[in-house]
């Protein structure tokens, strides 16, 4: 069983974890900006945007200096205190997010997503949801940042994954595990999504929307494992 990790993370950020789960397998950066798949993982050829040391890349997001561009003039027309990983100093970046000075060097390497703060309640984030809208782009809440994106979401990158996987197996069968309001997509491309309720906000009209979602309290690994082995069961596999 593959295991893809789909993240709003960069690529580099990615790669570490995949070092130490011993990790082979394609995955999905910055909210679906890219899907990776390691040169050979697949017997066939299929299309893709380029080649980047060992992997083949589908690009679906914006390029990072056009979003960077974006979210500076969203800030400069609402005036609003927006502030994005671009913005923010390491010493910043490792206070908000917990992460180690070396994560956050990590963080900071973005290619297709930026994640930013504001200042302020649901109004001024309303505005800014309107801004990036009107621009063309996606808006996605990722739990602990805000994040400007392309027209890419998880969903799209996992249905591309999908179609390279049928292609060599024939038929499969995928599970979809997310935590936050930037999973749903992901979850609305699997036959069983499995939604972990911990510090979400109350998402339960749009979960409504998830046909067959299984949806279980709390998060992080502990729940994440019971998830996965009660569908093993239920599966009999």
């Amino acid at each position: 069983m593959p295991l893809i990790l789909s993240s709003s993370k960069s690529r580099l950020e990615i790669e570490l974890y995949r070092k130490k789960l011993e990790n082979e397998h394609p995955f999905i950066s910055e909210n679906g900006g890219a899907v990776f798949v390691p040169k050979n993982y697949f017997s066939f050829q299929f299309p893709y945007d380029k080649e980047l040391d060992e992997y083949f890349v589908l690009e679906l997001g914006t390029f990072y200096p056009q979003i960077i561009e974006i979210l500076a003039s969203i800030k400069s027309e609402t005036g609003l205190p927006i502030k994005g990983f671009f913005d923010l100093s390491e010493k910043e970046l490792t206070s908000l997010s917990g992460l180690s000075p070396e994560e956050v060097a990590l963080a900071k390497s973005r290619e297709y997503d930026e994640p930013f703060i504001v200042e302020g309640g649901k109004r001024e984030v309303e505005i800014i949801k309107r801004k990036i809208e009107e621009k063309g782009m996606n808006y996605a809440w990722g739990g602990k940042f805000h994040h400007l994106l392309g027209k890419n979401d998880k969903g799209k990158a996992v249905e591309i994954l999908k179609e390279l996987y049928e292609n060599q197996f024939f038929l499969i069968t995928t599970v979809g595990i997310g935590d936050s309001l930037n999973d749903l997509p992901m979850l609305l491309a699997a036959d069983y999504p499995i939604f972990l309720r911990g510090d979400a906000p109350n998402l339960q009209s749009l979960l409504l929307k998830i046909q067959h979602l299984t949806i279980l309290d709390g998060n992080g690994p502990l729940v994440w494992n019971e998830a996965i082995l009660s569908l093993v069961k239920k599966l009999n596999i």
